[in-house]
């Protein structure tokens, strides 16, 4: 099966390789940076640390330190959406993200007491954006 979808050119990995699709990439790089870069800012600016604070004091895994986690999340996406935009060190910066997003999943995105009202399309588009990021950090030039 495998053989067959390689041959089509249908696999990620020999799209990575062909010398025409490095704009491919260049504009993922960006959407990703972007993706980071502005929610954090907005964050920073229009919702500012209280109330992102106050968001995250709602959450028991936060509501201990909320002011504190409230700082490191939006320093975590201002800072990785800028690494990545600047392309600096992917293979790590790139991995920022996927914890910032999976938190963000197992705590907002999924509703775990009526598992029903969970936002679907949400939740797709998280783990989208984790496998992307992942894709990044292991697959970007070393």
């Amino acid at each position: 099966f495998l053989p067959k979808l390689k041959s089509l050119g249908i696999l990620a990995v020999d799209v990575m390789k062909e010398k025409d699709s490095n704009w491919l990439l260049s504009i993922n790089i960006i959407l990703l940076g972007l993706l980071m870069l502005i929610p954090g800012l907005l964050k920073l600016f229009s919702y500012k640390v209280s109330g992102v604070s106050g968001m995250l004091s709602g959450n028991l895994l936060f509501s201990w330190a909320p002011m504190f986690w409230a700082v490191v999340l939006i320093i975590g996406e201002v800072g990785s959406g800028l690494a990545i935009l600047g392309r600096w060190k992917l293979r790590y910066t790139a991995l920022i993200p996927v914890v910032i997003l999976a938190i963000a999943t197992l705590t907002s995105v999924m509703k775990w007491d009526s598992i029903g009202s969970t936002n679907w399309s949400g939740l797709i588009f998280h783990l989208i954006a984790i496998s992307n990021y992942l894709m990044l950090s292991i697959w970007h030039k070393r």
